[in-house]
């Protein structure tokens, strides 16, 4: 009998152990991964001055307002202006990007330091154009 009794309290000990991993696996995801920003590219030609004009535009679905900071844009030779560095609740930012008519891709990678400490890293989005630009 002692050593069913043992098997039991063994058996139930599993059970608690598997309930606290179960628990933990269903906890909610930490609010590092609420961070939402939706990133697009819009590439409209400008044929007089023979460049693709790319318009890129951040929103931000967090509730929680941040900094954007380590903007890289690609190709490295065309720079992004005009982005500001905040991003609010709801928000959508835009900064500009001019690509020659012969570059059909570019890119834009960035970070977010969120204002309530969580910092999230190479959030990017490319851009593939596949019209022609110019006369």
């Amino acid at each position: 009998m002692h050593h069913l009794s043992t098997a039991v309290r063994r058996a139930a000990g599993c059970l608690v152990a598997l309930a606290a991993v179960v628990a933990l696996a269903a906890a909610p995801a930490s609010a590092t991964n609420d961070r939402h920003i939706d990133i697009r590219g819009l590439a409209q030609c400008d044929a007089v001055a023979g460049q693709w004009v790319v318009t890129w535009e951040l929103t931000n679905h967090a509730d929680v307002a941040g900094t954007i900071g380590n903007v890289r844009a690609y190709p490295a030779s065309r720079p992004l202006v005009g982005l500001p560095s905040r991003i609010e609740p709801g928000e959508t930012i835009r900064g500009e990007q001019r690509l020659l008519a012969t570059e059909y891709t570019g890119e834009i990678l960035f970070d977010v330091n969120w204002d309530d400490g969580p910092v999230t890293y190479d959030h990017h989005w490319p851009i593939y154009i596949y019209l022609r630009c110019g006369a």
